[in-house]
């Protein structure tokens, strides 16, 4: 009887520290499952675009701005100055969106050729 508790004693240890093959499956399928992340907050989400792309608001302000002034230049009869801002604001429009696609291209812009391909060099170094 006491043969058979040190049997047990010695067998418990190994099992516990190997993983059956059902427990490797459960680990494998946790590790695939997608994560729950909360939904982010109109604050962060601005936070995040504004530091991403800085220029992109800094033009909308100066398009708004342009408009503004424009349209006060309108109600207080200056016709010179509110087609000058007019102007203005079209080419901080056109700025604007120039920077935002400049953005556009420089995130969507990869120097890889074929990702996944290796030249037959570097296989050799390999």
């Amino acid at each position: 009887m006491g043969s058979s508790q040190s049997v047990q004693a010695q067998s418990s240890p190994t099992t516990s520290s190997q993983m059956t093959a059902e427990e490797m499956q459960l680990k494998q399928i946790e590790q695939s499952m997608p994560r729950y992340s909360r939904p982010e907050t109109f604050e962060e989400k601005l936070y995040r675009k504004f530091s991403k792309e800085p220029l992109v608001p800094i033009g909308c302000l100066t398009t708004a701005y342009f408009l503004g002034s424009g349209i006060k230049s309108f109600y207080n009869r200056d016709a010179g100055r509110s087609q000058q801002m007019m102007r203005a604001r079209v080419a901080a429009q056109f700025t604007t969106l120039m920077i935002f696609i400049g953005y556009a291209g420089v995130n969507a812009f990869n120097l890889e050729i074929a990702p996944g391909y290796h030249s037959k060099q570097d296989k050799k170094e390999e």
